[in-house]
């Protein structure tokens, strides 16, 4: 790509990031570099910690919703550090900032750094290993804002270390807590003065917990002063990152139910107020998306960066919910969530999630796929159309596929994608959609709907899919494809790896188990079947195989139906 064209592209991404949020970056990457320019000379004075920290209240607050990235554990003196399916060996002095570490996105790295796992850890060692981190970490030296001092680990690091001093506090000696304490307020101020609105979404969520946590961590007026931040930045986010219908903006099941988890933690440790108030009538909202977009095997649907584990199971957060509010939500039949885009239908021996939905906000498309009219489907409570899911964060052939419309269960035009997606978290060129009949009950999914992604290739090409599924499991789906020249068009199924294929005289025989049987009938397509990949969590590939039909050139319209099997 040319470097008129890579600008080009920048400037359409650039074009929908808010103003504010972009003059905060900018400002963010001035302040960040000079910092690290002087701590690298001066690091006694730039680096230097607080003389005192305040006194820690009487009554801490007790462990919240858990976060759920990782997990350690000691054989003698080393240490086993398992994250994103990837398990590391440190012995203390611990290595904080291998040079191993330090590629991509260091979202492994990231892991170390967050703390979230010292919940596993001996007293002993929680001790060894957190004076380890606070004598190697000092703030402003090189890149201190990706990893150890950035606002997003040091959220949930704060939070882990608030929540094991609330724990071990009668068994530590009095200097280690002194230590802690101080190293505690020191992050704290620190998150306090970069809190991350060049980001927003799930990150700045993070950010709001940890200082509702400090306000009832600490007492008198430093406590008073993040508890009035934070309640500053959740009336500005409340009414932006949660949609309508109950949705979390960034449009990801995974983030949705990360955000939940955060939320109700806010819920618990705020005051009562008018804030408060809206915040219980949004979580009731959140905590019905959650039941909704759950398949019967307990896990949400793959949408977006979403996968298997990446947040708390949704068991453990609606009993948490349950816990605080005394509610459940009801598992329907049916659910329209329209600001998100996404539908769903269950049946006596089936489940579908259909994304009718942009790819994600304007502003942050940071976790957007190209998956317009994709869906999932299970059957007799066993996935068997998946979405691909996520391996990885940082730029590659892998970040590039699990974004692209080729990964996905809708139709593309010459292998192009809906959207323009770059890099890791970029995105130029956007789709709208237009729902033009959405009727759902009981009995029946009928959802009409056309996106413009493909306008911009030639002819002017506009996908519109029909979804229709009634409630004895046959799902319809017809692509029409109005305007083109000649592009190539063909729909993509991603099975789920443990489906086998068969062919029958009239059909393509999908079987997962005795029990869970799809009939594929596709007769104005020619079918052919690829290897492929699921990527069902951060740092797992399974092999599977995906389902291609060639439906010929655009302009046209084509069908294919998926009916569920009984004896």
């Amino acid at each position: 790509m040319t470097t008129l064209a890579n600008i080009a592209r920048l400037v359409r991404s650039v074009h929908h990031t808010p103003a504010a949020q972009l003059l905060h970056r900018g400002r963010l990457q001035v302040k960040r570099r000079t910092l690290a320019a002087v701590g690298g000379v001066m690091p006694k004075v730039v680096g230097r910690r607080p003389a005192s920290s305040p006194t820690v209240s009487r009554t801490l607050p007790g462990a919240g919703i858990p976060d759920v990235h990782s997990a350690v554990h000691s054989q003698g003196d080393t240490f086993v550090f398992d994250f994103l399916n990837v398990a590391r060996r440190y012995q203390l002095p611990l290595d904080w900032h291998a040079a191993e570490l330090n590629t991509g996105t260091r979202l492994w790295k990231l892991h170390l750094h967050y703390f979230d796992w010292s919940k596993d850890l001996s007293d002993a060692h929680f001790r060894a290993i957190t004076e380890d981190w606070i004598a190697q970490n000092r703030p402003y030296r090189t890149h201190y804002w990706m990893d150890s001092w950035n606002s997003y680990a040091i959220s949930i690091r704060l939070v882990a270390w608030m929540g094991e001093y609330s724990q071990r506090r009668d068994r530590l000696d009095s200097s280690f807590l002194e230590l802690l304490r101080a190293s505690i307020h020191e992050q704290i101020e620190f998150l306090s003065a970069n809190i991350e609105s060049d980001i927003g979404g799930n990150h700045i969520i993070k950010n709001i917990r940890a200082l509702y946590w400090g306000s009832r961590f600490f007492s008198g007026a430093p406590a008073e002063r993040y508890g009035s931040l934070a309640e500053r930045l959740l009336a500005r986010e409340l009414p932006k990152q949660i949609l309508c219908d109950g949705f979390h903006f960034e449009l990801s099941p995974s983030y949705h139910c990360q955000v939940f988890g955060d939320l109700m933690d806010c819920w618990r440790l705020m005051p009562d107020s008018s804030l408060r108030r809206e915040l219980t009538r949004k979580l009731e909202a959140m905590a019905q998306a959650v039941a909704d977009l759950t398949h019967p095997d307990g896990r949400v649907a793959l949408f977006n960066d979403a996968g298997l584990s990446m947040a708390a199971t949704p068991e453990n957060l609606l009993a948490a919910y349950e816990g605080l509010s005394g509610r459940s939500p009801a598992v329907h039949g049916q659910a329209a969530y329209p600001a998100a885009g996404y539908y769903v239908l269950r049946g006596e021996d089936f489940y579908l999630a259909y994304d009718a939905g942009r790819v994600g906000p304007d502003g942050l498309p940071a976790h957007a796929h190209g998956d317009i009219f994709s869906f999932e489907l299970s059957v007799r409570g066993q996935r068997m159309i998946v979405d691909s899911g996520v391996f990885e964060y940082s730029a590659g052939a892998r970040r590039t596929h699990a974004r692209s419309t080729l990964a996905h269960n809708t139709l593309s035009l010459d292998d192009r994608d809906q959207c323009e997606f770059w890099a890791s978290f970029r995105l130029g060129h956007r789709a709208n959609v237009r729902v033009n009949t959405a009727q759902l009950d009981a009995r029946r999914l009928h959802i009409d709907a056309q996106h413009d992604g493909y306008a911009r290739l030639p002819g002017a090409p506009i996908h519109q899919r029909i979804m229709r599924m009634d409630r004895h499991g046959r799902l319809a789906v017809t692509d029409i494809v109005k305007g083109g020249a000649g592009q190539r068009a063909m729909s993509r199924l991603l099975l789920h790896p443990s489906v086998e294929i068969a062919e029958c005289q009239d059909c393509i025989l999908l079987l997962r188990s005795a029990q869970a049987r799809l009939a594929l009938e596709a007769p104005l397509a020619a079918v052919t079947v690829i290897p492929a990949v699921w990527w069902p969590d951060l740092g797992r590939e399974i092999a599977t195989r995906q389902i291609v039909l060639d439906y010929g050139t655009a302009p046209g319209e084509w069908q294919y139906s998926l009916t569920v099997m009984r004896d």
